[in-house]
C-alpha cells in the first residue's frame, strides 16, 4: 500500500511544478524606521530575483518657532527623498505643512503653506519634476503631539513627506 501512495503522489508533484513555471510574485520587506519595500514581477521560467528596491521613504522635516528655512539636518532627509525619488520615476509624494497652535488660525495655515513650499522648491532645484510634488497645510489642525510646552510645539513645526 505504501508504495502505490508514494507513486500517486510523484505525478501531483509534477503536475503542480509545471504548473508554477509562470507565477506572479510579490516580495515585501520592512526595515529600518518607515521604509518599506515591494517588489512585483511576473517569472517565466528563470531564477526568481530576491532584490527588493525601495519605492519610497516617508519623512518629517521640522522647522524652527515661525521659520519655514530648511536646516542642514533638513537638507539630509531630503537628500534621500530626492535619491528615492530618481531611482523610482513613478513616486508622486504630498507634502502636508504644519505649524503649532500658537499665532492665529489663518496665520498658522500660511506658515504651514510656507514650509510645504519650501521643501517642494528645494526637491525642485534638485531635478524632481513639480508634477509629481502635490502640497497641502493644515496649519494647526492636525498636530502630532498634543502638550503646551516648547517639547511639543517643536514636534508640531514640520512638513511630512507621503
Amino acid at each position: 500500500m505504501k508504495s502505490i501512495r508514494n507513486k500517486s503522489i510523484v505525478p501531483i508533484s509534477l503536475l503542480f511544478l509545471f504548473s508554477c513555471s509562470s507565477v506572479n510574485v510579490t516580495e515585501e520587506q520592512a526595515v529600518e524606521g518607515d521604509i518599506s519595500t515591494v517588489d512585483v514581477y511576473k517569472v517565466k521560467n528563470s531564477k526568481v530575483s530576491m532584490e527588493a528596491k525601495a519605492i519610497f521613504a516617508n519623512a518629517t522635516v521640522y522647522f524652527d518657532f515661525d521659520k519655514y528655512t530648511l536646516s542642514s539636518k533638513s537638507l539630509q532627509t531630503l537628500k534621500s527623498v530626492i535619491s528615492a525619488m530618481k531611482e523610482n520615476n513613478n513616486i508622486t509624494i504630498t507634502i502636508s505643512g504644519h505649524a503649532d497652535e500658537r499665532g492665529t488660525r489663518e496665520y498658522n495655515l500660511a506658515l504651514g503653506q510656507r514650509r510645504a513650499e519650501a521643501v517642494k522648491e528645494y526637491l525642485m532645484l534638485n531635478g524632481i519634476n513639480s508634477g509629481k510634488i502635490k502640497t497641502i497645510s493644515y496649519g494647526e489642525e492636525q498636530l502630532a503631539v498634543s502638550g503646551n510646552n516648547e517639547a511639543s510645539h517643536a514636534k508640531n513645526r514640520r512638513a511630512e513627506i507621503n
